[in-house]
């Protein structure tokens, strides 16, 4: 079936935010397709509707965003959020759309979206042979720490942390982490890939992030595992906020 150059848009956002709910802005609507259409329509308690009688739709007012953006994220849901780029009114030809945000439990910022309550950290785990990597950051404070723990301290950090989202290597097995995994532990687990986590990519990304050449400065030895744990969660961020995390 031949696409729309808008729904050849649509399609090539899905593509690069896998494993998203995409709300796709169209004038003062954001917009579900497919799939997401049907599931999220229920949960949101949408009009499902089709496009051309055959593409299931549904849709809110783009000032209704935060309400469905809380009630997305509360169900663990990741919401990719994909903006008109430029004025409808003096576009040539199809307005221009990027994906400007991804929007996960550990990534919220907006005071109105966080439960005062409790903390909001994001965390990565890596597994290694003797020690488990660990860190995690609060990004409304911008506070971001490490350390290398024991596998038997795993769960018993990430509860105390009371961490919203955890980054874990997708070639690990994730057992440890079922008593968390449970729809009311109010913990997401994200899987991200094995590279993500390797050492040279991930040192370069915290020597870049801080503008130095050893992280001995800050108290840790570079071999440290919880090092690699730390820049895959800086690279994370940076995927899911598509903007500075300088702070």
């Amino acid at each position: 079936m031949s696409l729309t150059p808008m729904m050849q848009q649509y399609h090539d956002a899905k593509e690069k935010h896998p494993g998203t709910v995409l709300l796709f802005r169209m004038g003062d609507f954001y917009e579900l397709f497919g799939d997401d259409a049907v599931a999220i329509s229920k949960e949101l308690q949408l009009t499902l509707t089709s496009r051309d009688k055959q593409l299931p739709m549904a849709g809110f007012p783009h000032h209704s965003l935060e309400p469905h953006l809380r009630k997305l994220i509360e169900r663990g849901h990741r919401v990719a959020i994909c903006e008109q780029m430029e004025d409808p009114a003096v576009a040539k030809g199809i307005v221009k759309r990027e994906v400007v945000r991804v929007v996960t439990p550990g990534t919220l910022t907006e005071e109105n979206l966080l439960d005062p309550k409790r903390a909001n950290h994001l965390a990565a785990v890596l597994p290694g042979r003797d020690k488990v990597g660990l860190a995690w950051i609060d990004l409304s404070s911008g506070v971001f720490r490490a350390r290398d723990i024991t596998p038997e301290q795993i769960v018993e950090e990430l509860i105390r942390l009371e961490v919203a989202e955890c980054i874990w290597p997708s070639d690990h097995p994730a057992e440890i982490l079922n008593p968390l995994r449970q729809p009311d532990s109010g913990m997401t687990l994200t899987f991200r890939p094995h590279w993500q986590f390797d050492e040279h990519t991930t040192i370069q990304a915290l020597h870049k992030h801080f503008s130095i050449n050893t992280l001995e400065g800050f108290g840790f030895d570079d071999k440290q595992i919880c090092l690699k744990a730390a820049g895959a969660l800086l690279l994370y961020l940076q995927d899911m906020l598509k903007s500075s995390v300088a702070h």
